[in-house]
């Protein structure tokens, strides 16, 4: 299985900020592997914990649901990440910032703010289209349904009058 998005997120972290216990791991990429699923689960639990502690505001839009729901999830990858991955640095970590430790220049930062920004657009358009009958689930590919089941729960196919196990025993890979 390869590592998901929190295990290179959380193998970049250690090398980084946690170099003497990274060194010591015997098998890292078995390690952030495993690590990157337990994150990606408690994420997933996180969030549908704080989603139904949410109390969505009357004639909330579409769009508005949408960044609301982003939101919730940004807030449970911090507090799982934080809890998890980011963890506090070694004394022996370099806490010296230059440009040769690979941040991002600021014309890469902006690059992908824009990229972020149309591909929430692309979320917001797709999901109305679905919603209002404009576009299916068909016209979609695996990896746009799964873009949008990480934004909406894969309880928003219910809206739609399926379920991720309906999709699955269908063929897609959801």
């Amino acid at each position: 299985m390869p590592m998901n998005k929190y295990g290179i997120e959380a193998r970049a972290y250690w090398r980084r900020w946690l170099p003497e216990r990274y060194a010591k791991l015997p098998a890292p990429v078995a390690f952030f592997t495993e690590l990157g699923e337990k994150v990606e689960q408690q994420v997933g639990d996180h969030w549908d914990t704080l989603i139904l502690q949410d109390n969505p505001p009357e004639n909330e839009t579409h769009n508005e649901r949408v960044g609301r729901l982003g939101r919730l999830k940004a807030e449970a990858e911090h507090d799982v990440l934080s809890e998890m991955v980011r963890l506090p640095p070694e004394p022996i970590a370099d806490l010296n910032v230059d440009e040769e430790d690979g941040l991002e220049s600021d014309e890469a930062f902006a690059a992908r703010i824009t990229r972020t920004e149309q591909h929430t657009e692309w979320l917001a358009l797709t999901t109305d289209a679905l919603v209002d009958g404009a576009q299916s689930l068909d016209d979609l590919s695996d990896e746009q349904i799964k873009q949008v089941l990480d934004y909406m729960t894969p309880l928003f196919l219910g809206v739609l009058g399926t379920s991720v196990e309906e999709l699955r025993s269908q063929g897609r890979d959801v």
